[in-house]
């Protein structure tokens, strides 16, 4: 890996670690989220950096894809379980993390907490995606829970935040070597008992596929801030809002873009049996000893 690029992902993960750092002192029950998200957004941009994509804030059983609404009401009670997941970029290069506050205690987050270590524990050049996630999945046993089986950790490259390899949590057979100088994103998620996701609403993320010709003048902004702007990485409708668009037009607009396959949208996933989630993940680059950025 050249010397600037590295410097580069070094840089998003110090942003990264200390935005985590400052949120865990301030949130506590009665905080409304967006006010969270927004707080997270503007620091990554105060510090350097850009959003990777709009902050994921998932409550108990929400456990992907939810950014908050415009003027979202939502706000954290006590017992909740809240997972943020945040993304910066600096030229493209990404560091993605993610970490759970809970008020009261909650031993589902000190397990994945313990499998998120022991799986950069397993990561070295040539070992495979199998021992990897057996590492993980093995500390989440022995810690008597177990994890969302049909989500997964992931590679990155320039400006895309999901990329091979697939890293599951789960035991598996794949014999895909890990290299010198990936840069992957491990990421478990813990529950009561093994689970599953289901997609769900609202849909507030998308990103930029292809250009299309489309009417709507909504629409083709829409697509010159997704492609130009964003680079293709994730963006919100609260994003778009912002920059001066109405929630009514943004919807329709965006409803039109996905039906000609010029975006694609994320929804929201959730536990399908209502079962609340935790989450951990860090950024690691792939050397003798993993280089964790996000720490």
């Amino acid at each position: 890996m050249e010397k600037d690029v590295l410097e580069k992902y070094k840089k998003a993960g110090e942003i990264g670690a200390k935005i985590k750092e400052e949120v865990l002192k301030m949130i506590k029950p009665g905080m409304k989220i967006i006010d969270i998200a927004e707080y997270i957004e503007k620091r990554i941009i105060e510090l350097g950096g850009q959003p990777a994509f709009p902050v994921n804030i998932g409550i108990n059983d929400i456990t992907a894809h939810y950014t908050p609404v415009v003027d979202d009401q939502t706000f954290i009670k006590p017992e909740d379980v809240v997972k943020i997941d945040q993304g910066i970029h600096i030229d493209g290069y990404i560091a993605d993390m993610a970490y759970t506050f809970c008020s009261e205690r909650n031993e589902m987050i000190k397990a994945v907490e313990r499998a998120l270590e022991a799986g950069i524990k397993a990561v070295r050049p040539y070992v495979k995606i199998h021992e990897v996630s057996e590492a993980i999945y093995s500390e989440v046993e022995r810690s008597g829970f177990g994890v969302i089986v049909n989500l997964t950790g992931h590679g990155l490259e320039r400006y895309v935040i999901h990329d091979q390899p697939t890293i599951p949590n789960t035991r598996n057979d794949s014999q895909y070597e890990l290299k010198e100088g990936d840069v992957i994103a491990l990421e478990p998620f813990v529950c009561e008992a093994n689970g599953y996701v289901k997609e769900s609403e609202p849909v507030e993320i998308y990103s930029f596929v292809q250009p299309k010709p489309v009417r709507l003048p909504e629409a083709r902004k829409i697509l010159e801030i997704s492609s130009k702007d964003h680079m293709g990485l994730p963006f919100c409708k609260r994003w778009l809002v912002k920059r001066g668009l109405s929630i009514f037009k943004v919807s329709f607009a965006l409803r039109q873009l996905e039906m000609t396959e010029a975006v694609r949208s994320y929804p929201v996933l959730r536990e399908r049996e209502g079962k609340p989630v935790v989450q951990a993940e860090h950024t690691l680059i792939v050397m003798d000893k993993p280089l964790v950025i996000t720490k």
